[in-house]
């Protein structure tokens, strides 16, 4: 089906406990350009799959051109959202990022093995299957580590550890949970600090440093915290390259991503992940630039295209 104006299946976050106002204001920015939003929750939504997919919103069916939902979510929640998504795309019709891409982007250690396989800088790592061999490659890190969750966001998960010990707690604890924890490299020099650039269509668009005196992780949960524009920095464009390279590794045309880059005085720039659904009313506001305006474009430029190549029926 090709409409004139795009036709949006819009699901609202089912847990927006990070991101109270982004549905809104996406909602609003795709509704200034011209599309037609079916704004949703995820409970009135269901698929039948046979020789077709058939969508329905509480037992009806919809139509429509392209599928979003904007926000992490709980476990439950977001393996719900997977399968509906999958199954969009498996239609034909325009999605946030393929499956595929959605998978690596959720996923820290698989993020990382895009990065080496693309020689991009990243603080070194290691993913253990047990306690014993855990134990074996922790003598290939310094006492002060940072353990990480590979599944996690805003800084859930991510922990400093101070020596040996405490690193083996975590990792027995993580793999009580059946979670997956890796061991990193603590880049000393960056407490409290990292820069954000956000990519939108595989290029970069503004830039802004994360700064926090109480919080190592620079995420905004201190009363310390605060975010500065760098559009001014000399850096700027060593900021840029280094966050397309990244999300390039990734796909070349990223619908958005938010980069997180450590600037080390003692090892350089470095990539600590890109975050799949990156907080903008942060970058909106200390930069001035329409961000919100900039993806909505993104979006819209991406289901055009996806429907000009669909097969016309006449």
């Amino acid at each position: 089906m090709l409409s004139k104006n795009p036709i949006i299946l819009y699901m609202k976050n089912p847990d927006p406990i990070f991101y109270g106002m982004m549905d809104d204001l996406v909602i609003e920015t795709l509704r200034k350009q011209n599309t037609t939003i079916i704004v949703t929750e995820l409970e009135e939504l269901s698929v039948i799959i046979g020789r077709e997919f058939i969508f329905l919103r509480n037992g009806e069916q919809i139509q429509f051109d392209a599928f979003l939902g904007y926000g992490y979510m709980a476990p439950k929640h977001y393996m719900d959202y997977m399968y509906l998504n999958f199954a969009v795309y498996s239609a034909g019709k325009t999605t946030l990022y393929s499956p595929q891409i959605e998978n690596i982007l959720q996923n820290k250690l698989l993020q990382y093995a895009k990065f080496s396989q693309s020689q991009i800088p990243f603080p070194r790592c290691s993913a253990s299957f047990s306690v014993q061999q855990f134990k074996k490659n922790l003598s290939q890190f310094e006492n002060k580590t940072i353990m990480k969750e590979v599944v996690g966001y805003e800084g859930t998960g991510v922990k400093l550890s101070n020596n040996k010990i405490q690193s083996t707690e975590i990792f027995c604890k993580s793999l009580w949970n059946g979670e997956q924890t890796i061991i990193q490299d603590f880049i000393s020099d960056s407490l409290g600090r990292s820069i954000r650039v956000l990519v939108i269509g595989g290029k970069a668009v503004s830039v802004t440093e994360f700064q926090d005196n109480i919080d190592f992780k620079s995420n905004g949960y201190s009363d310390d915290f605060k975010i500065e524009s760098k559009m001014e920095s000399q850096k700027k464009e060593e900021y840029f390259r280094l966050a397309e390279k990244a999300c390039s590794a990734i796909d070349s045309q990223l619908t958005i991503g938010g980069v997180d880059i450590i600037d080390s005085k003692k090892d350089g720039l470095m990539v600590l992940e890109i975050n799949q659904w990156p907080e903008i009313t942060f970058s909106q506001d200390v930069t001035g630039l329409p961000l919100f305006d900039y993806f909505g474009q993104e979006f819209i430029r991406k289901i055009i295209k996806n429907n000009k190549q669909k097969p016309q029926l006449i």
